[in-house]
């Protein structure tokens, strides 16, 4: 679609020429072909705000009038099938649209009323995200081989976590393609079914019919699961069922909202599961976050030497490459990429989960196991030139990383 058939401006309470039922499709279009993951259409004071979010960051590209921004509102709750006349509460739905060169667009909508109307909050979905294998995560190859061997595991649990659009479901589609290869029987319960997947059984969860993540979990380990993706774990119920199907032979992958691995395990523990039982299925735990990557081809290198790091544990990363620091290029960042922090099970992890050891503890083993904390391998990417220093501080609360941000600003 070109931009010529609706000018997208920040003007004040403008009203669109074309019918809503036109508009509609072509904003989510544009906001696609732009690399938006979400589009909000949101009740302002005097207007109806139109914005995404690429990147990570939100920005405003349209202002429309109250009465067209409310219809365009209402249509995009109705071809959501998300109760377009209910404005009193919360509603959820999905659709589909189709862009102009044929590829099909899918999005989830959900809407919440505010102080001056609704917000309607649409998130996109690109067909071909997750069809990517492990290796388009980010992870550098270090990384990668250890994740492969995570997930070569016959059983255990496999917790991956984050705080909200961290990339979570990313990596455990990445990881349950990686996995099916037609030789093991997989089931997932997920909030919502975020992209089908050939040949794993798929179950969504239905709060209004009382399914929630334990109800069904229990349900699926009924049917002889080799391989169980849970969506979340958020409760008593669910955490210890999937920590018992994972001691009996099952391979679990799951998410829970920690900050860190070392938190993660913590979270789990505040669900009164087991600690033996956590301790001895727990295969590893993956946190992470998503940050912005320069683009290689333009970005501009401003500093470089062996000064800039103190850290054997990222030189021996570096593998001989001479640490240096980048700016953003003409064509600044290119895409969003994973940032990943592996603690993998050992001895030493599983006796101090059984033993309650709190979490600075359970992080200091992990790294003398060999894990490099979430900011070191910021620290990592930062060095490779992969993206800035700015980007890792404005990610991450690391004063470990202030040096390099001070270096940054006097060279840049």
């Amino acid at each position: 679609m070109s931009e010529s058939k609706i000018q997208f401006e920040e003007i004040e309470g403008e009203t669109e020429l074309a019918p809503v039922d036109l508009y509609a499709p072509f904003l989510i279009a544009w906001a696609a072909e732009q690399g938006a993951s979400d589009l909000f259409i949101s009740d302002d004071e005097n207007s109806v705000a139109v914005s995404m979010r690429i990147m990570g960051s939100v920005r405003i590209v349209r202002r429309l009038a109250r009465h067209y921004g409310n219809q365009l509102q209402g249509h995009l709750r109705a071809i959501s099938d998300a109760a377009a006349g209910n404005v009193v509460h919360p509603v959820e739905g999905r659709g589909s649209t189709v862009a102009d060169d044929g590829k099909p667009i899918d999005f989830r909508l959900s809407a919440l009323p505010t102080h001056y109307g609704q917000d309607v909050s649409i998130r996109l979905f690109d067909p071909t995200r997750f069809q990517s294998g492990l290796g388009a995560l980010g992870f550098d190859d270090h990384e990668l081989e250890d994740l492969q061997q995570i997930l070569s595991e016959p059983h255990g649990l496999i917790l991956v976590s984050g705080p909200v659009t961290s990339g979570k479901t990313s990596t455990l589609y990445a990881a349950l393609k990686h996995i099916n290869d037609g030789t093991r029987k997989i089931h997932t319960i997920e909030d919502p079914i975020e992209h089908p997947l050939r040949g794993v059984n798929q179950t969504k969860v239905n709060l209004r019919a009382k399914l929630d993540f334990s109800e069904l979990l229990s349900a699926v380990l009924r049917h002889s699961p080799d391989v169980v993706m849970i969506g979340e774990i958020r409760d008593h119920q669910t955490a210890t069922t999937a920590v018992r199907a994972a001691s009996s032979g099952q391979l679990v992958l799951a998410t829970v909202h920690a900050d860190s691995c070392a938190q993660a395990i913590s979270v789990m523990r505040q669900y009164q599961v087991n600690p033996a039982f956590l301790g001895s299925t727990l295969v590893a735990v993956i946190n992470q976050r998503l940050f912005r990557r320069l683009d290689e081809a333009s970005a501009e290198e401003i500093a470089s030497g062996d000064d800039l790091t103190t850290n054997p544990r990222i030189r021996e990363r570096l593998a001989g490459t001479s640490p240096r620091l980048c700016r953003e290029g003409q064509d600044g960042f290119a895409s969003l990429t994973c940032l990943p922090e592996l603690m993998r099970h050992s001895h030493d992890l599983e006796q101090a989960i059984i033993n309650g050891a709190p979490t600075n503890e359970l992080e200091t083993i992990a790294v003398q196991s060999g894990m490099l904390t979430l900011v070191e391998a910021a620290e990592l990417r930062i060095l490779r030139g992969q993206t800035t220093a700015v980007e890792m501080c404005r990610l991450l609360d690391a004063p470990h990383l202030a040096p390099l941000l001070a270096r940054y600003r006097q060279e840049a």
